[in-house]
């Protein structure tokens, strides 16, 4: 069996997590970057089905929140989380410089591509997240090819967008989208009079009801949905492996294992029904290896992310143009919550 090896170490550690927590009477705790209180619901019911009886708390949560709340929780010499999965490529390595990191290389270690994990692996690549834009299926008079298509007139109040200087992934498109098209392009967006909406879920479900033909920073579609993410012509598009790792005070190790272990095996990659963190798992039908597009560049990302006064230099001028960030946390939002649950 091509890869039998990873599935002996899924059913050993699968052993030794049951006794672990067994014996705790406690779950594994996950603390996972994202702004939707469902996001993670398919993985949860996954991992449940795969692993009867290995009992999961997982808490969504921006980014950006959540590498806080660890950072102090170091200091305090006590972590809730026993596996954080997050945006903030820079923290981990941030982490791993500060001693904290619990290095795990599961049997899957050979397949993950280089550059999105440590080699040691302090910290390892688990998902690989793009973000693209999109239209609506009715309204627009073309589809539309790069972001300058988003400036005709016909999107004029009707485009929902999250703000880029609350999300560092969105900044960066909207970064590379300063290098090539200029600061006119932004002023020429706020004059579209966009509908700004924080995080990046709501946007996207938007698209292509009430009214909203159009979003910069949106997700890949399925057929039956109203609108159609593309990836851009010329322009460049975000792509990012999304990083996980447990700590040196992780309280449920086995566990912990056990659930990095599961998230970068064949058998979990391989039906996601997406770009891969891993050498062996064909992207989805009709695309190509993620890093066979000339305008996506996972690593050029991971390489942004640790420059943080660029990107507070980049928040300031987003904040100048668009104004701050307004509205609650997506994630306690209830408008945006019941949206989620439609």
């Amino acid at each position: 069996m091509r890869h039998g090896n990873e599935s002996l170490e899924l059913d050993h550690l699968y052993q030794l997590a049951r006794q672990e927590l067994s014996e705790a009477n406690e779950k594994l705790v996950v603390w996972a970057g994202g702004d939707a209180p469902n996001q993670q619901d398919a993985l949860i019911a996954k991992f449940s089905e795969r692993f009867p009886g290995i009992p999961v708390e997982l808490t969504v949560d921006l980014s950006k929140y959540h590498d806080l709340a660890v950072y102090q929780q170091l200091l305090d010499g006590y972590l809730t989380p026993d596996v954080v999965m997050l945006q903030t490529m820079n923290d981990f390595e941030d982490w791993q410089a500060m001693g904290v990191l619990e290095p795990f290389k599961p049997e899957s270690f050979p397949h993950l591509k280089q550059g999105y994990s440590d080699p040691d692996g302090a910290f390892l690549g688990v998902f690989m997240f793009t973000f693209l834009p999109q239209y609506a299926k009715e309204g627009p008079s073309a589809p539309p090819k790069n972001f300058p298509d988003f400036l005709k007139p016909e999107y004029q109040g009707r485009l929902a967008l999250t703000p880029p200087h609350d999300d560092d992934a969105v900044m960066y498109v909207y970064d590379h989208i300063l290098q090539k098209h200029g600061d006119g392009f932004l002023t020429q967006l706020a004059a579209q009079s966009p509908a700004f909406v924080r995080g990046t879920a709501a946007p996207a479900l938007l698209v292509g009801q009430e009214g909203v033909w159009g979003n910069l920073t949106g997700y890949p579609t399925y057929p039956e949905q109203p609108s159609i993410g593309f990836i851009p012509e010329d322009d460049v598009f975000v792509s990012w492996p999304q990083r996980a790792a447990m700590f040196k005070l992780t309280r449920h190790k086995a566990a912990a294992r056990l659930w990095l272990a599961y998230l970068t095996s064949h058998e979990h990659q391989s039906g996601r029904g997406s770009w891969s963190v891993r050498d062996d798992v064909e992207p989805p039908e009709g695309l190509q290896e993620i890093e066979a597009y000339p305008n996506t560049n996972p690593l050029d990302f991971i390489s942004w992310m640790r420059d943080r006064r660029h990107i507070h230099d980049l928040r300031v001028k987003m904040e100048t143009v668009f104004g701050p960030v307004r509205g609650q946390s997506p994630l306690t939002d209830q408008a945006l919550i019941k949206l989620f649950y439609r």
